[in-house]
């Protein structure tokens, strides 16, 4: 299974100064460009919005159990190190040694940031192969190998074509049933792809013996391994036969050790998680013959396009495809519940899509299965930086749990618009920000010119009051079911029961009974 050893050589290449003096001259990896390895490090970045540093510092202030201060970057004798390697008491080797120490240091204290965002990675990653791990009676330990593989990036794509977290070739990632297909990828989706890997050490393991030379095949391949125990005389230890190995497969080993050390003794050396802006608890959801983008369900389910694709990894063209099988799709838990109430209106608007795929997504008079109202298509096509001739410039304050898709349809508007008027980057927003929309003028009396406020109206409440109730004020998008989920307790039919509402439909500033 040849491919490219992502952060081995990045550490190395790094560490080409003082630290790589403890290391034989034919063991470096100079076949790896700095440039390479530099695009290799900087690939997390689009693929995933990490927190602030003022989260960070929150969580610093939970772990950090020796009360290091911040900037501090402790250093430990290699007789505590050795002790540490042992303590973690695994079925895997795991020597002390001039190699192993050497990428521990490249690690604790040249990619300290790089180790902060695999930590927070690891969260989302590590629950789906510890399952995988226990159901088959594996090592845990093994769930370190993508840290060395692919950074814990299942968005990674090698020089040479391995991809995902496990970092499968095409030939092999086929050879263990994952489907590559011109809209599916399943050597990125995490779990297959955990599954697939784990049968495949659990192969090299039937034919070695030894986790450390299973874990060398991993990356160099059987053959190779095979070659380096002739070639030595028939030993079968990693460390005697090192020497014959590629030089790439020399480092791949000690490198797995030192990740294993550093995402165990993390806070020991004041290295703390820096999470990911998305959760992955999830719900999944089946589509059989009903091909849509992401974008679309994106808009249809007021969902945050890029956690599903963070979500769904696997998916090359963010399409879903059209197949006879269901496809599962995972989303976030408050999407699978949106999809449950609207399945019906959503398929159909899905179905329709797939009917005349050269229509727009939607079209006026289309029922919305968000607010069961139609969509109407923006009459003006802004351009460059503001809307042209028959638009009002307003300014919308982004509210708890809003995103830009539905901030869009409210006022008419094209969501990549929104994002070029903003200059969002991944149409990310913050609670609290100010956006600036240019609105159709037959529309502008939805918000009010310029306050920095979000937009109200001044309908006036046309339900009858009851002392000590607690009421809430309709406001521009709203829905029903939006509505009974901001509030503990309400549903849909229980909101209807005390506001007298025989239909869905709202009008903004509408005061609602919600207890």
């Amino acid at each position: 299974m040849k491919r490219l050893l992502w952060l081995t050589g990045m550490l190395i290449a790094w560490g080409s100064g003082s630290l790589t003096a403890q290391i034989k001259d034919n063991d470096s990896l100079a076949a790896f460009s700095l440039e390479a390895i530099n695009w290799q490090l900087d690939s997390l970045l689009p693929c995933y919005h990490f927190q602030n540093v003022d989260t960070l510092d929150k969580t610093r202030a939970r772990l950090n159990v020796h009360n290091f201060p911040p900037d501090s970057v402790p250093k430990w004798s290699p007789e505590v190190v050795a002790q540490r390697l042992k303590d973690i008491g695994s079925p895997i080797e795991m020597p002390y040694n001039q190699y192993v120490m050497a990428y521990i240091n490249l690690y604790t204290l040249q990619r300290r940031e790089q180790v902060e965002r695999m930590l927070g990675l690891s969260e989302l990653y590590f629950p789906i192969i510890e399952q995988e791990l226990d159901r088959m009676g594996l090592p845990m330990e093994l769930k370190y190998l993508p840290v060395v593989e692919s950074a814990l990036n299942p968005h990674a794509v090698s020089r040479v074509g391995a991809t995902g977290l496990w970092q499968f070739m095409l030939a092999t990632g086929r050879l263990y049933k994952l489907k590559v297909t011109s809209y599916v990828d399943e050597r990125r989706d995490p779990e297959k792809a955990t599954r697939a890997a784990l049968r495949y050490l659990n192969n090299m393991y039937k034919t070695y013996g030894d986790w450390l030379l299973v874990i060398a095949a991993y990356n160099c391949g059987p053959g190779n391994v095979n070659k380096a125990i002739a070639r030595s005389g028939g030993k079968r230890n990693f460390w005697e036969i090192r020497e014959k190995l590629p030089r790439e497969t020399r480092g791949y080993v000690p490198a797995f050790i030192a990740a294993t050390y550093v995402f165990n003794y993390a806070s020991d050396h004041n290295l703390f998680p820096k999470h990911v802006d998305f959760s992955f608890r999830r719900d999944t959801v089946h589509f059989t013959r009903a091909k849509v983008s992401l974008k679309h369900l994106a808009q249809m389910t007021e969902t945050d396009f890029y956690t599903l694709k963070d979500l769904n990894p696997e998916l090359k063209q963010d399409i879903i495809p059209y197949t006879g099988d269901p496809y599962v799709l995972r989303v976030p838990m408050r999407t699978g519940q949106h999809i449950a109430v609207y399945r019906d209106s959503i398929f159909s608007a899905i179905a329709q899509l797939n009917a005349d795929s050269a229509k727009p997504a939607y079209t006026a008079g289309k029922i919305s299965p968000v607010t069961n109202r139609p969509y109407e298509k923006p009459s003006q096509k802004p351009t460059f930086s503001s809307g042209g001739k028959g638009t009002t410039l307003v300014y919308h304050k982004v509210r708890q749990g809003e995103v830009v898709g539905k901030i869009a349809e409210r006022y008419h508007v094209r969501a990549s618009d929104i994002a070029r008027w903003n200059r969002l980057r991944r149409y990310r927003i913050k609670v609290g920000q100010k956006l600036k929309i240019y609105v159709p003028k037959k529309y502008s009396n939805l918000s009010r010119k310029s306050t920095g406020a979000s937009p109200t109206a001044s309908a006036k409440t046309t339900a009858p009051r009851v002392k000590g109730g607690k009421y809430h004020t309709v406001k521009p998008g709203d829905t029903l079911w939006d509505i009974a989920n901001r509030y503990d307790g309400l549903t849909v039919s229980k909101l209807k029961s005390m506001n007298q509402l025989k239909g869905n439909s709202l009008k903004v500033g509408q005061q609602l009974r919600i207890q």
